[in-house]
Parts: structure tokens; sequence; C-alpha cells
């Protein structure tokens, strides 16, 4: 693949490429619409770095709780399909799905008190180690992006991103 915004060591999969243009399309409409969210994982490491190193299988994505339906509806009105995780100990989350059936995105939404950033776990709204001071604005393709603090992501990798929930 010869575009520049992909790292020349690796070899990128479309289904990377796909995932990077869900998220500018994401951002491009959270910033349109003034609704609060930041990503993680690995996708967010590569956006602050300004290059897709490697290959994605999905977003970790976390918008503000009280936009929750609205990005439901809005992944629903990109032929996507939104599912409720049964997990009793983050009850609170979702994927979503392309056409195939393949997630493409673990949304996580979180509730905002103080700066501190409130997940759902157990059916109550806790702190999750994390605040949104931490969380900052990287420009990837002329798209500003909310991305978690990269070093913070690496800290929790083996954890699956959510190290600290």
């Amino acid at each position: 693949m010869d575009d520049e915004r992909f790292s020349k060591e690796a070899s990128i999969d479309e289904s990377t490429n796909k995932l990077v243009t869900l998220a500018l399309e994401m951002a491009r409409s959270a910033a349109a619409s003034g609704k609060r969210y930041f990503m993680g994982g690995g996708l967010a490491i590569d956006l602050s770095l300004g290059k897709v190193s490697r290959n994605h299988h999905d977003i970790d994505f976390h918008p503000e709780l009280e936009d929750k339906k609205w990005w439901i509806e809005w992944f629903e009105k990109h032929g996507l399909k939104v599912k409720k995780i049964e997990n009793s100990r983050f009850p609170e989350t979702f994927k979503v799905e392309n056409e195939a059936g393949e997630q493409v995105v673990d949304l996580w939404p979180f509730a905002l008190k103080e700066g501190v950033l409130l997940i759902n776990r157990e059916g109550k709204y806790v702190d999750s180690g994390k605040h949104w001071h931490e969380t900052r604005i990287v420009n990837y393709e002329g798209v500003d992006f909310r991305v978690e603090n990269p070093q913070r992501v690496l800290e929790q990798g083996g954890c699956g991103g959510h190290g600290t929930f």
C-alpha cells in the first residue's frame, strides 16, 4: 500500500484501513455535534504518532454516557450493529459489528465527575483511575481526535486496554 499514512515497515490490511476511515468519520461527527469522547488502545497510539504502524482489530471508543444513545443511533445509521455485551462486571459496555459480524468498535461509555472518568462496574459508577485532563487532542489527516494518553495505553497493554477498570 503506497498510502503514506501507513507505515512502510508494516503490511496494513484492508480491515485496518476501514477502521481508520471509520475513526475519521466518528471524530468528524463528534466535532460537528459537540460530543465528548476519547479513543484508547493501539489505534490511539498510532493516531498520536501520525501513522498506522500495525494492523488493528477494533477501535476502543469511550463516549460520554449522556451521548450513548446518540452514538448507538449513529453506528446503526452507518450500517453497523450495536450489541450489549453480557458482562455483569461492566454492564454498560457494547460491541459494534460490521455487516460480516466482525467487531469493529469496543464501546465503553463513561460518566465525568469533576474531571474523573467514571465507569459502570457491577452497577455502580466508580473511579476508573483515569482523568479527562490526561486525554489529549491529536491531529491525524487534518482531523482532530481526542485520545487517551499513549503512555497510559501502553501501561494497560496486557489487559486488553482496560487494565485500570
